[in-house]
């Protein structure tokens, strides 16, 4: 990144798709984006745009997280529970699993839906993403109470700062730890 500047350092505290117009007018090589973002790299790129998911770094057992546990659940007080439960039981269907993810370009959690040839093809990136999805892993700190508002209140802020050179490696560990501190305590009572 400072070296050669195949990617920009106000892009690693970007957000989403914030990073893409760069990309688009080649200022940068490469955006740290989740996979579900292909669908708007296909719809928005200039035509003629080249691009391709890369697989993470060898080696690299840390990163295989990532993963934002969704969960499906049907509502004490519904008054349709058994049609809820079966449009889930429908839903779940490795076939289904995969017919959706393909429409939200994102990955099945099933493992029967995963090996669907449908996603393991090279168009979109899908074959590199379907590699890597046994390998993924809840990242630890989304299982702390006040995570989410720390993310986006403290450390989003906060890097952003830094890696526009505001702010130095000091003032940001500060940041993260006291202010951070100050929004995990109000989850702790």
């Amino acid at each position: 990144m400072n070296t050669d500047c195949s990617a920009s350092s106000t892009t690693l505290g970007s957000g989403g798709s914030d990073t893409l117009p760069g990309l688009f007018a080649g200022k940068y090589a490469m955006v740290p984006l989740g996979f579900s973002y292909r669908q708007q790299i296909v719809q928005q790129a200039p035509e003629g745009f080249e691009w391709q998911v890369l697989p993470a770094p060898a080696g690299a057992g840390g990163l295989a997280q990532g993963v934002s546990p969704q969960t499906l659940s049907v509502a004490e007080d519904c008054p349709h529970k058994k049609e809820a439960v079966a449009f889930l039981d429908f839903l779940l269907q490795p076939r289904n699993m995969v017919r959706l993810a393909l429409g939200d370009w994102m990955l099945p959690t099933g493992r029967q839906a995963l090996a669907d040839p449908a996603l393991r093809t090279p168009e979109h990136g899908w074959a590199v993403g379907a590699a890597l999805a046994s390998h993924l892993r809840p990242a630890p700190a989304q299982s702390v109470r006040g995570y989410p508002e720390w993310k986006d209140k403290v450390a989003t802020p906060a890097l952003q700062e830094y890696y526009s050179g505001a702010v130095g490696l000091g003032e940001l560990r500060k940041r993260l730890e006291e202010d951070g501190n100050l929004v995990l305590a109000r989850y702790q009572r």
